[in-house]
């Protein structure tokens, strides 16, 4: 087991296994080859505000390849603004898969999942989306309940930092009791960036995605997390659970140096970030997709 996976899993927050099983998706966004064989792919379509990203896995459970593309001019706060141009992207998305994996021809469903406190209507757009894509869409989720899922989690409170907003979820006993979700995610940091620096925001947008310049750029987007961490506080509050469960923290929009202490300091109390915090909720789209097929049996 590696140092990272050791110290989230004293924590009690997830399982070294989990810890592999991001670790092997991570790993496929970067790799032109499949990690598994297959026979059935369950595909799971992740509309977020910055990217679009489409994880597989096979009939076994096990991942197979993860695609990531840019997303900015198709939503907005997880929400399908452009229908065409998010439905291009996933196709673009479904296309690398098949190139990846060498096979045009390929036995798939797929599910997507949508933000906390949206529409029934608005969340069926995403299911709407991937049935676009010729694929039978067989399940839509809401967001907390993947990340759930994708991390093992029982019981805890998860904060989801996507790039448009910041969600806030407690589960019990594996289902979530509390969700919410509010303005406020990594496009804020990266607007903030460009105006204090006087930078376009693709430029501030590459500095942020730069692991090698967050502790320069730290003190400059530190308001925006402490704003994240106080809409946790006021939504863990208002539920109930403030100071009463374990956080970890998930979401592309939490991966800069220091965010996660930041929300620790709002909160009063340990958020912990999970590990590859971008592809949680795409795995957790794939696996909540694959144990529906399997009569919701785990691996």
């Amino acid at each position: 087991m590696t140092a990272d996976a050791h110290d989230v899993t004293i924590d009690g927050i997830i399982s070294a296994e989990t810890y592999e099983k991001l670790a092997t998706v991570n790993k496929a966004l970067n790799c032109d080859e499949p990690l598994s064989e297959w026979e059935e792919l369950y595909l799971g379509f992740d509309l977020g505000t910055t990217n679009l990203k489409l994880v597989a896995f096979n009939e076994a459970g096990q991942p197979v390849h993860a695609v990531l593309f840019d997303s900015r001019s198709s939503l907005r706060d997880g929400v399908i603004v452009d229908y065409i141009a998010a439905i291009e992207g996933m196709r673009k998305c479904l296309r690398t898969l098949k190139k990846r994996l060498g096979c045009n021809d390929i036995t798939a469903v797929g599910a997507a999942a949508y933000p906390p406190g949206i529409s029934q209507r608005t969340a069926q757009v995403c299911a709407n989306a991937v049935e676009a894509l010729g694929l039978t869409c067989m399940g839509l989720y809401e967001e907390p309940v993947v990340a759930a899922t994708a991390l093992g989690m029982q019981n805890g409170a998860i904060i989801d930092i996507g790039g448009g907003t910041t969600g806030i979820a407690v589960v019990q006993d594996g289902e979530v009791v509390y969700s919410a979700d509010e303005p406020t995610g990594g496009t804020h940091v990266t607007l903030v960036l460009a105006g204090a620096l006087g930078i376009s925001f693709d430029e501030a947008e590459k500095l942020k995605r730069n692991s090698t310049a967050h502790k320069k750029i730290f003190n400059i987007t530190r308001p925006v997390f402490e704003k994240m961490g106080v809409i946790a506080r006021d939504h863990l509050a208002k539920s109930g659970f403030l100071e009463k469960e374990r956080v970890i923290v998930v979401g592309g929009g939490a991966n800069i140096e220091g965010a996660s202490e930041v929300i620790s300091q709002v909160l009063e109390t340990k958020a912990i970030l999970a590990p590859f915090s971008l592809i949680v909720t795409s795995v957790g789209i794939a696996e909540c997709l694959w144990r529906r097929c399997h009569g919701g049996h785990n691996k």
